[in-house]
């Protein structure tokens, strides 16, 4: 596995997969200046000895904003290295995911995983009946004053 920087700007990686003679490289922006330069220094290991390896693109999860693609590409290495550990990074859990990577750093383990609750353990309001449906004319305080 090696990271890729472009000028302390983006983050990208490659990994060579030795048992099926394959070097991937990911980049979280999907943009083709930096693919063309992972791809370039794909190309360059397949060119100083590994030439019978394939070069691929990887398809993983894409960044949405202009600053987490550390994050994502360190989450891409945890996945290779460890099994079970493919975990979704998007909108709705890189906070968790970069406190997980805090966590890790500062004590060299990673959290244990936690199983998602099944929707049957969950408690549940009932469904509202047809009898307390609003009407127009029922009359609701406000809960912002609209200013």
């Amino acid at each position: 596995m090696l990271p890729l920087n472009f000028p302390n700007f983006h983050w990208c990686c490659l990994v060579v997969k030795v048992e099926t003679k394959r070097i991937f490289f990911y980049d979280p922006v999907n943009q083709a200046p930096f693919k063309n330069a992972a791809k370039e220094e794909a190309t360059s290991l397949k060119l100083s000895g590994l030439s019978d390896y394939n070069v691929i693109p990887m398809n993983n999860p894409l960044q949405f904003d202009g600053h987490s693609c550390g994050v994502f590409v360190c989450w891409m290495f945890i996945g290779q290295v460890i099994p079970g550990r493919h975990l979704k990074v998007n909108i709705e859990t890189l906070t968790k995911r970069r406190f997980e990577l805090f966590y890790y750093l500062l004590t060299g383990q990673l959290l244990p995983l936690q199983t998602p609750q099944d929707d049957e353990d969950e408690e549940k309001m009932p469904a509202p009946s047809a009898e307390h449906e609003r009407s127009d004319d029922e009359d609701i305080p406000p809960t912002q004053v609209q200013q």
